[in-house]
């Protein structure tokens, strides 16, 4: 039987890695470049980036043919979006010999999930910089709930948590809670800050981006382990937001009770051992058969599945 070879693309916003495998699992090329993420970057960038990686990887293997090339790009939320990424994977392409007989190109986590479940049915949520949740019934259909960007949702993401807790120092700092909280002093000790006021200028500093108010995030469980009770709080709410978030999804693939998966990703879930087990304790008592289990693999490795299922699924 012809050995099989795989492209794979993951492609976010920070970075992007490309792969190239056998259908055996050998690794023939791998290599990681900047983002790619075309709201990010822009698209010349994504189509600099994404040839660059595909002419590296060409100069390697030396083989022209491509059986599965599977593009996950985040940015990918819209049919707008999707008719762009098309367009920019096409042009980056043609800047190379390749030839792949089988294109797939999804939003990442959507490619992630499929990858984790193949032809199953499962589900996804990812709480990292921003949140989101996909499931699929194991029948074709793939529904998404959240993901939506820091502006209209992304709720119980590092962002949102960043804010809570800037929130809660300024309100502290009005008069409108009751304070102290550990909370200020974490924040100065991470800014390197002394002041409400320097706190001001860091978050309207030109520089600002939502990754660093996503930081912040980070000292949440420090807090939490000390007992503070705005901490807390922002927890308890944050598990529930993403609670929220598996429930909507699980009621629009019609869930039945049925035994399950539900793989959880991103630095929230991973980092944020309260977040994490109250999360845990909403789940199972709503959804009693739903087994969780963290994915641990980089991006890149269900990137990688997703394309090995469409060879299976197309007997090749």
């Amino acid at each position: 039987m012809k050995e099989s070879i795989i492209l794979a693309v993951d492609g976010g916003a920070t970075k992007t890695t490309l792969t190239v495998r056998s259908s055996k699992g050998k690794k023939l090329f791998e290599q990681t470049a900047k983002g790619s993420n075309y709201q990010t970057v822009g698209e010349d960038v994504a189509i600099q980036v994404l040839s660059k990686l595909l002419s590296e990887a060409y100069r390697s293997i030396n083989l022209k043919q491509i059986d599965v090339a599977a593009f996950a790009i985040a940015g990918l939320d819209t049919e707008i979006d999707l008719a762009i990424i098309r367009d920019i994977i096409k042009r980056s392409l043609k800047k190379t010999p390749f030839r792949a007989e089988n294109i797939i190109v999804e939003n990442d986590v959507h490619a992630t999930l499929l990858g984790l479940v193949g032809n199953h049915p499962g589900a996804l949520v990812i709480s990292g910089t921003g949140s989101v949740a996909f499931a699929t019934n194991g029948n074709g259909k793939v529904v998404r709930t959240g993901g939506w960007g820091h502006r209209a949702s992304d709720e119980g993401s590092g962002y949102w948590i960043g804010q809570k807790i800037v929130n809660t120092l300024f309100r502290i700092e009005d008069g409108l809670l009751d304070g102290p909280t550990i909370l200020k002093e974490l924040v100065f000790e991470k800014l390197q800050i002394k002041s409400m006021g320097e706190l001001m200028s860091w978050l309207y500093h030109p520089s600002y981006t939502n990754a660093q108010l996503a930081s912040i995030s980070s000292i949440l469980p420090k807090a939490v382990s000390i007992g503070d009770e705005h901490a807390i709080m922002i927890a308890q709410n944050a598990a529930y937001e993403l609670f929220l978030l598996v429930s909507a999804i699980l009621h629009k693939i019609h869930y039945q009770n049925e035994i399950m998966p539900l793989y959880v990703n991103g630095g929230v879930l991973k980092h944020h051992p309260k977040i994490l087990n109250l999360f845990k304790q909403s789940i199972l008592q709503s959804f009693p058969f739903v087994s969780i289990e963290l994915c641990n693999e980089e991006p890149i490795e269900y990137i990688v599945k997703r394309a090995t299922h469409c060879l299976m699924d197309n007997g090749i």
